[in-house]
């Protein structure tokens, strides 16, 4: 559940940042901004905690 409100958070962020940059008012594009950083380090974290990581087998490597 948590992915998927990070990746649609994301998104909406992108769409205020990019193509509808000229219709929006200043403070939309600044908390957009942010919102697009928050959300792709939300993805990296989620991404890393559940990934299979074979490091954590072999620590000495």
């Amino acid at each position: 559940m948590l992915v998927w409100s990070t990746v649609v958070t994301f998104l909406i962020s992108l769409a205020a940042v990019g193509p509808l940059r000229e219709s929006s008012p200043s403070w939309l594009q600044s908390g957009a901004e942010f919102l697009a950083v928050i959300s792709v380090f939300a993805l990296v974290c989620l991404l890393e905690s559940s990934g299979n990581n074979t490091d954590r087998s072999n620590p000495a490597s």
